[in-house]
């Protein structure tokens, strides 16, 4: 059963698959109609289309929103299950967005979400890489805010006072031999994935940014991990430590 956390979250998510799927059921009832009462034969054959393309839009919204159900409920998918939503993940992402926009619906409720499926797509799977293989990418702001000490270009100017949780961060690149990295937005983190060509990734950020980070990797397998923003967004955020350290030990095999 989903915690009431991911039943609340989850209602925005339900509504706007509902949302879609009337949409194109919509599309397709009308050009139905319309086809057929139409004497033009042009105008008949492109209604038809329209009505295949919506009835196919409208079963593939409907077996994607079982598929992620039965994702977020633990219930295991098979190899098509995987397949479908990881491709709808990328093909209704800016959709739902937009939905969610012009409904006035809550967004990081959507890329909350968005990013737990991604995780539990991620870890419904058999991946096992070497420690040295995976890069932790992490935001500037969880350093304090008031340290001379920047570790945006290189983490290892920490002093490790522990005011912050880059101390802790640090410590686990010490204990499992990862990669760790500061990125000060998108183009930077692109930058590093390719110098370091890692074959999985840890993603410590905001609800916006790991979704767009998300979709914006290719080929490699990436888990996001939100961070905690008790002193509000982009300033002195936390992450939780146990919570990192439980995917690496899942990307080297040492999991449950």
């Amino acid at each position: 059963m989903l915690t009431n956390y991911y039943k609340q979250k989850n209602i925005s998510f339900i509504m706007i698959m509902f949302i879609l799927n009337v949409l194109f059921l919509g599309i397709a009832i009308l050009s139905f109609y319309l086809a057929h009462t139409s004497s033009l034969v042009l105008y008949k054959l492109v209604l038809n289309i329209i009505l295949i393309a919506a009835s196919f839009a409208s079963f593939f919204v409907l077996m994607n929103g079982i598929c992620v159900l039965m994702l977020l409920n633990d219930h295991p998918l098979n190899s098509f299950g995987r397949k479908l939503v990881q491709y709808s993940m990328g093909a209704m992402y800016p959709r739902m967005m937009y939905i969610t926009q012009l409904f006035g619906l809550d967004k990081d409720n959507i890329q909350k979400i968005f990013s737990e499926i991604n995780n539990r797509l991620i870890l419904s799977q058999r991946i096992q890489v070497k420690s040295e293989e995976i890069l932790i990418l992490l935001p500037h702001c969880l350093q304090k805010s008031d340290c001379k000490h920047k570790i945006t270009n290189e983490i290892s100017n920490c002093k490790r006072c522990g005011a912050c949780d880059i101390d802790s961060l640090i410590a686990l690149k010490e204990k499992y031999g990862v990669n760790i990295f500061v990125a000060t937005g998108g183009t930077i983190a692109r930058k590093i994935i390719k110098e370091q060509k890692p074959k999985a990734i840890i993603a410590v950020a905001c609800e916006r940014d790991l979704s767009s980070g998300i979709l914006d990797v290719k080929g490699i397998p990436v888990i996001g991990l939100l961070n905690d923003r008790p002193e509000g967004p982009c300033i002195n955020t936390r992450v939780k430590i146990d919570k990192a350290e439980e995917m690496i030990r899942y990307f080297i095999g040492e999991g449950n």
